[in-house]
């Protein structure tokens, strides 16, 4: 009979629940690191929580205030990474909260796993959760119901090889777009294709889509066509669906021409110039580092109206349009948390790189 998928209570002390340094998926396992009033790299999704002690004069917790309390990390851990999850913490829980943690595949919204946290006066506990490979991303949430108090430290979650045998295995269920697939019925959109992806090692990869960019005009009504979208979050890639016809602009990701107001997609960015467009006794050439290929970028040759991605570009010194920001990736973006995470497990910086859709001015 195969065991239900349950948290296993240790007797092991405290001190022996601590970070590792080869393994770990959450960030501040010690809720050390707070701004202001909340957590830095926890997410406060409703009530509020304070930094208090513990049994122990040298770490702090986290007292979920209140009868409705819910905070959360999402995690960029992969089945690459590791297909089973030791998730651990220290509880200090009365008898009238309900304390629950909820794992969440994908990052999506939709909990694959919840588990109620028993009363328990400083206890370890630790949860073994097997996942069913290909996924990408799990999110992790704590909430709390009932006036009693509760108060949480020294969480962590890691990988945890060949610890989960003879678990229940979570079924991430239909992957989202941009989601990892190796067959239709794993998306929730019934699509698993190899398509250009920017981010992957080899620039293809199977990921969940929305249109088959292999149909061409056909992959989408209404004339439509088959382009990137944006990532739901930074755990996904980005998403093939359809998109409307030259909505990309000058500086922004791409899949193919067609997406592009320029007309051009060269290296999955909108541009001005390629192979097949090149420019006229100029070099065509990328502006900054995963950005829009363009004729003698940086070198002041762009006049009043013509093109351009970034300032240097225009013989004025002045290209009009929007600032475009991107990831180190070259994903765009507005805020570091749009970004995949680095080897730290803190999102990537979002840099200010060029303008968008630029004309010199």
């Amino acid at each position: 009979m195969r065991a239900p998928l349950t948290f296993i209570l240790l007797v092991a002390a405290a001190s022996q629940l601590g970070a590792t340094d080869c393994g770990q998926i959450t960030r501040d396992q010690g809720f050390d690191l707070w701004c202001g009033d909340v957590l830095c790299t926890w997410k406060l999704e409703r009530g509020e929580i304070k930094r208090v002690g513990t049994w122990n004069e040298h770490d702090s917790g986290v007292e979920m205030v209140g009868e409705d309390v819910a905070f959360e990390q999402l995690t960029p851990v992969t089945s690459g990474d590791t297909t089973c999850i030791r998730f651990e913490l220290v509880a200090n829980v009365a008898d009238d909260a309900e304390v629950r943690l909820n794992v969440d595949v994908f990052g999506d919204g939709s909990v694959e796993f919840s588990e109620r946290l028993p009363t328990s006066r400083w206890k370890p506990l630790s949860f073994l959760i097997p996942i069913r490979a290909p996924y990408e991303g799990v999110r992790f949430e704590l909430t709390k119901r009932g006036a009693g108090k509760a108060v949480l430290a020294q969480l962590q979650a890691e990988t945890a090889p060949n610890e989960c045998e003879g678990f229940t295995v979570i079924e991430p269920g239909p992957a989202p777009l941009g989601g990892a697939c190796t067959a239709n019925d794993q998306c929730a959109s019934k699509l698993c294709r190899t398509v250009v992806d920017p981010e992957a090692w080899l620039g293809v990869a199977q990921r969940c889509v929305g249109c088959d960019p292999s149909l061409g005009a056909l992959a989408c009504a209404g004339g439509q066509v088959c382009g990137f979208g944006t990532p739901a979050s930074h755990v996904l890639h980005l998403p093939v669906t359809c998109v409307a016809p030259g909505s990309r602009l000058l500086g922004e990701q791409c899949l193919d021409d067609p997406q592009c107001a320029t007309g051009v997609c060269n290296a999955s960015v909108c541009s001005t110039c390629e192979a097949s467009q090149p420019c006229v006794g100029e070099s065509c050439g990328q502006a900054y580092a995963n950005g829009p290929f363009v004729c003698s970028p940086n070198q002041g040759q762009r006049a009043a109206g013509q093109p351009c991605a970034t300032h240097a570009d225009c013989t004025s010194g002045r290209c009009g349009g929007a600032v475009h920001e991107q990831c180190a990736s070259g994903r765009e973006c507005s805020s570091p948390e749009q970004c995949p995470v680095d080897d730290g497990l803190a999102p990537g910086t979002c840099d200010t790189v060029g303008i968008e859709g630029g004309r010199c001015e």
